[in-house]
């Protein structure tokens, strides 16, 4: 099988992991520009020694990629549209351009649009975990017109893709909400433990956290908050004032405990409450439906 001529926009973590593995594999040639902050032409010693230990080139211009199969924008968030774009101007029709970047669903779709309209391909990429732990078998949720030959191509090169579909934004969509929780579910648990610390009770309050959450999946513990928020957010809120006033009286900042108790209150709603207090049966998917055509009046 021929492999392609791979290039990368950008060469942080995420792009050395991918190209050693791919070098290790035999796959080449592969070049990289960086045009960063730390890392632009021209390069250090030590960067440049860096990418020749992953198997890269480094090139002076964007432009110097122009010949690649496949482009990886791998950047900082702040730049990936505009990075995207300037891509997409120098690429050739078929070029298929792989955005890892955590952008936005509207950023990925305004990229895509700019790199179909010179007859390219693009794939709208996410990590769906870290690659310090995962490696180049990190998930990549997919999404795109380039999505399914993305995963046709590096699958059996080692990675581990999942095509959401043919649309952009898709994929960076489910990435963006997961964030959501994993990074919210971080900054709770950071906050909750210190205040356990400033009190005195960090392991206590760390078993009363996993103890309750090891015994369900988390699946259910997501359905079971879905349901029971509209019955019970105005009791919740109330509940998590306390607690608001109680990490303040610790000398922590309350920052996540305010945002539940404003969560909270945007939950509560009388009429809602008593609808589905009414019911017999409900799922988590009513209240969302109920919650969706709420903020759309």
């Amino acid at each position: 099988m021929q492999h392609p001529r791979i290039g990368f926009v950008g060469f942080g973590e995420a792009a050395q992991c991918f190209a050693s593995h791919l070098t290790a594999q035999a796959v080449g040639p592969i070049m990289a520009y960086c045009h960063g902050n730390v890392n632009r032409p021209p390069y250090s010693e030590a960067f440049v020694a860096q990418a020749a230990r992953c198997g890269v080139t480094l090139v002076d211009t964007l432009e110097s990629l122009s010949d690649m199969n496949v482009i990886f924008s791998a950047v900082v968030v702040a730049v990936a549209g505009t990075t995207g774009e300037a891509i997409a101007k120098i690429i050739r029709p078929d070029t298929l351009v792989v955005d890892i970047n955590a952008s936005t669903p509207t950023t990925k779709k305004r990229v895509a649009e700019a790199v179909e309209a010179r007859g390219g391909l693009f794939a709208d990429a996410n990590l769906m975990g870290a690659v310090s732990l995962y490696k180049a078998a990190v998930p990549l949720y997919t999404s795109g017109s380039g999505a399914a030959q993305f995963a046709g191509t590096f699958a059996p090169l080692g990675f581990t893709i999942d095509v959401a579909g043919p649309e952009a934004g898709t994929a960076a969509a489910v990435k963006m909400l997961r964030s959501v929780v994993t990074k919210g579910i971080e900054a709770l648990v950071v906050e909750a433990l210190t205040a356990a610390s400033l009190a005195g009770v960090r392991q206590e309050a760390l078993r009363g956290i996993c103890d309750t959450m090891d015994a369900t999946t988390f699946s259910k513990f997501v359905d079971m908050c879905i349901r029971t928020d509209v019955l019970h957010a105005e009791r919740r809120a109330i509940e998590m004032e306390g607690a608001r006033d109680g990490l303040q009286e610790l000398g922590l900042e309350p920052v996540m405990t305010e945002a539940v108790v404003k969560r909270l209150r945007l939950s509560s709603d009388s009429a809602l409450r008593s609808n589905f207090a009414a019911r017999q049966s409900y799922s988590a998917d009513d209240v969302l439906d109920a919650y969706r055509q709420k903020i759309a009046l």
